[in-house]
């Protein structure tokens, strides 16, 4: 998952530490080999530390990208594949180099390279498991759902005829409609942000919502995005969310039956309980 808050900051300093060091590591064996002319050997360590360099200096500008959801965004999973590259390749190849180098630095390029692969891989299959995405940062998104309601929820995002979406102190606002139905002309955003829900009232109280695992009270259910058809390669623009708001017991109800979701204004309302 996406580090933030404290651990992330931690993150950026020991990260900006370790490139410190990695930077003098490696003007120290460049200065060497400049005035002895070394042999093969302390040549494979001095790249072997060169691409171990290169791999930190990119898990740091990925941590740093996390420093404010917007950044994230506006790189974008194009980014992060090019981020990918400079860290994999080079630890692959800065364990190999490093490996077949000489001298007691060498153990600092074997070190980095294995903690750096050992690093991304946690972040990648994180990021899978849990989102199905690249590590990028989005802006969190509060859903408020007109009180009582149950039933399917759809937010259309990429709609050009609809509002923009409200952000309050860096958070996004859903607010859906009584027919469970929000349009939108803002995008949907890819990566890893917490998403809360709650119902909310006229007088502008909030009760939140759960959203939990199997038999723990949760009242969301059934999360899922469905893309419009795009041409090979490029990105879609329109975007529908989709999720159920009720018990346990309605949410499969929900499903046996087929319920349909909202997708106009001139739908009815599901009924409430």
């Amino acid at each position: 998952m996406v580090l933030s808050g404290g651990w992330l900051v931690f993150a950026l300093v020991l990260l900006a530490s370790w490139f410190a060091l990695l930077c003098r590591s490696f003007w120290k064996l460049l200065r060497e080999r400049t005035n002895n002319q070394p042999g093969v050997r302390n040549k494979l360590t001095l790249v072997g530390i060169g691409l171990s360099t290169v791999a930190v200096g990119s898990l740091l500008v990925l941590h740093l990208s996390w420093v404010s959801p917007a950044i994230s965004q506006h790189l974008g999973v194009t980014a992060i594949r090019t981020l990918s590259i400079f860290i994999f390749g080079p630890t692959l190849a800065g364990l190999i180099l490093s490996t077949a180098g000489s001298g007691r630095v060498r153990l600092l390029g074997i070190g980095t390279t294995l903690i750096t692969g050992l690093w991304w891989f946690s972040l990648l299959m994180t990021a899978t498991i849990s989102m199905g995405a690249p590590p990028i940062a989005g802006h969190p998104t509060n859903f408020l759902v007109p009180q009582g309601y149950v039933g399917w929820v759809s937010v259309r995002y990429g709609e050009k005829d609809a509002t923009a979406l409200e952000v309050k102190s860096g958070t996004r606002i859903c607010r859906i409609s009584d027919v469970g139905l929000l349009r939108t002309s803002s995008p949907v955003e890819m990566g890893w942000a917490k998403d809360e829900y709650f119902y909310y009232s006229h007088d502008g109280s909030l009760h939140a919502l759960k959203d939990t695992g199997w038999g723990k009270g949760g009242m969301i259910w059934g999360g899922s995005n469905e893309w419009e058809q795009t041409p090979e390669g490029t990105t879609p623009t329109r975007i529908a969310q989709y999720f159920y708001v009720g018990t346990e017991q309605q949410y499969q109800r929900a499903v046996s039956s087929n319920e349909s979701r909202p997708f106009n204004e001139s739908e009815s309302s599901p009924e409430k309980p």
